[in-house]
C-alpha cells in the first residue's frame, strides 16, 4: 500500500515537472516572434491542441499572455483564430550602481520601459552602505509607481561595476569604486522585504539587454563592450552568456595592451581601460572632468567638440579607437564572434572611433579576409546595464513561468 502511494506521488511529481516545462515551451514560443494562435503554437511545438489550450489558459491567468483581438488566418478557410502575445503587466526592476550615477528602471515582458530614473552622484567618495540605501529608496519609488499602474513586479536585479560572484550576488572587487567583498544582493534584499534580489557584472547585464532586445538581437556569437570610466565586456557564445570557469569572464577592460602603460586602479599597468576609458579620452583631449553628472557631461562635450572638428579631440578619439580595436582583435581571435557592439560612452562616440576599430580588426584578426567581424553601435547606450538587470529576471520568467504564481502575490508598498 505504501509503495503504491509513493509511486502515485512520484507520478504526480513527474506530471508537474512536465507541465512546468511545457508552460515554458509555450511561453517562449510565443515570445520568439509574431503573435500566434493556439493552433499554430501546437503545430510548432508538437504539443496537442488540448494541452496548448490548457497551458495558455494558465498563462493568461498569470498575466504572462494576452489575446490581441486580431485573427490568425494561417492559410485556413473560415473564422480566424485569436492570436496571443506577451502580456505587459508582469515587470522586473533593474538597478545599477556606477562610478558616477545610480539608476533604476521597470521593464515589462515586451521590453517596454515603464519607469526609469538616473541620479548623478560621485560614488567613489561614498561608503557602500549609504549608496545601497539610496539605491533601495529609488527601487521603492519605482515599485510605488508600478503599483499605481497596476503592474506586478516579480524580481529585482542589480548591475555592478566590478567582479561579481553571480550565485551569491557578492561584489568581490570594484577597482573604480574601491569597494570589495560587499554582499550587494543581500544588502538590497534586506531593504526590499519580499523580493528575491540578484546581482551581476554591469557589462554582462548590458550585453544581455543588447542580445535580448538591442543591437545584438539575433546573433549567437557576439562581443559587447561598454565604456564609461572603466571598460567592461560581455560575450555571447552559441547564444549563451559566457562566464568562464568561475563566473568572472569578460573583463576586457583589464586586458593589457601597453605593458609599460598607465597605472590602472586594479594595480596593473597598461590595461585597456587606462587608454580608452572616458576619463582617459577626455584627458588626452584637454577636457576637465566635472563633479556632477560626469560621464554624460564629458561624453556630450566630446561629441560637441568632435562635431566642430577640434584636432585634440579627434586625435584622442582616434587613439581610443586604435587601442580599442587592438583589444577587441585579441578577443575576436579567441572567440570568433560575428559582431562587436560598442556601448556606453562608445555609442555616442561611435562615428569617430568605429573606423579605427574596424581597421584594427581587419589588420589583426587572422580570419578577417574570409569572415569580417561586423562593428555595431549599441541601441541602449548607457541605459543598457540597468535594462539588462531587469531582463535578467524577465528571461528567467520566460524559462520558468510557473514561478510567477509564487512571486506575484499582492504586496503592500511602504507609505512615503
Amino acid at each position: 500500500m505504501s509503495f503504491e502511494r509513493a509511486q502515485g506521488a512520484t507520478s504526480r511529481a513527474d506530471q508537474t515537472t512536465v507541465r512546468r516545462a511545457n508552460l515554458g515551451i509555450v511561453l517562449q514560443q510565443i515570445a520568439s516572434g509574431v503573435p500566434r494562435s493556439r493552433a499554430r503554437v501546437a503545430a510548432e511545438t508538437g504539443l496537442t491542441r488540448g494541452t496548448v489550450s490548457s497551458l495558455v489558459g494558465e498563462l493568461l491567468e498569470l498575466d504572462l499572455l494576452r489575446e490581441t483581438g486580431e485573427g490568425d488566418h494561417s492559410g485556413r478557410v473560415g473564422r480566424p483564430a485569436q492570436t496571443l502575445e506577451l502580456g505587459d503587466r508582469i515587470v522586473a526592476v533593474g538597478l545599477e550602481v556606477n562610478v558616477d550615477y545610480l539608476a533604476v528602471c521597470v521593464e515589462d515582458l515586451t521590453g517596454t520601459i515603464r519607469y526609469e530614473r538616473h541620479v548623478h552622484t560621485d560614488n567613489r567618495r561614498s561608503r557602500p552602505g549609504p549608496v545601497l540605501s539610496r539605491l533601495a529608496r529609488m527601487a521603492e519609488e519605482a515599485l510605488e509607481a508600478a503599483d499605481v499602474d497596476d503592474l506586478v513586479p516579480v524580481g529585482v536585479a542589480v548591475a555592478l561595476p566590478g567582479v561579481v560572484e553571480e550565485h551569491s550576488g557578492t561584489l568581490l572587487r570594484a577597482p573604480n569604486l574601491a569597494w570589495s567583498e560587499i554582499a550587494v544582493a543581500d544588502e538590497i534584499a534586506a531593504r526590499l522585504p519580499g523580493f528575491t534580489v540578484r546581482a551581476d557584472n554591469e557589462a554582462n547585464l548590458a550585453a544581455l539587454a543588447e542580445h535580448w532586445q538591442g543591437a545584438a538581437r539575433g546573433l549567437d556569437d557576439v562581443l559587447c563592450v561598454f565604456g564609461e570610466v572603466g571598460v567592461g565586456g560581455g560575450i555571447f557564445v552559441d547564444g549563451e552568456l559566457f562566464r568562464g570557469a568561475h563566473g568572472y569572464g569578460g573583463e576586457l577592460g583589464h586586458v593589457t595592451v601597453e605593458p609599460d602603460g598607465p597605472q590602472c586602479n586594479c594595480g596593473a599597468r597598461g590595461c585597456l581601460e587606462t587608454l580608452v576609458g572616458l576619463e582617459a579620452i577626455a584627458r588626452r583631449a584637454g577636457l576637465a572632468a566635472g563633479s556632477e553628472g560626469r560621464t554624460r557631461n564629458i561624453t556630450r562635450e566630446l561629441v560637441r567638440r568632435a562635431e566642430k572638428g577640434e584636432d585634440a579631440v579627434l586625435a584622442s578619439l582616434a587613439e581610443a579607437g586604435r587601442y580599442l580595436g587592438i583589444g577587441l582583435a585579441s578577443a575576436v581571435n579567441l572567440f570568433d564572434v560575428e559582431a562587436v557592439v560598442l556601448g556606453g560612452c562608445f555609442g555616442p562616440l561611435f562615428p569617430w572611433i568605429s573606423d579605427d576599430v574596424r581597421r584594427m580588426l581587419d589588420e589583426r584578426v587572422l580570419s578577417a579576409g574570409w569572415s569580417r567581424c561586423e562593428v555595431r553601435a549599441s541601441e541602449f547606450g548607457d541605459g543598457a546595464a540597468v535594462r539588462g538587470a531587469a531582463a535578467l529576471t524577465l528571461r528567467s520568467v520566460l524559462a520558468e513561468p510557473w514561478r510567477v504564481a509564487e512571486r506575484s502575490r499582492p504586496r503592500q508598498v511602504r507609505a512615503s
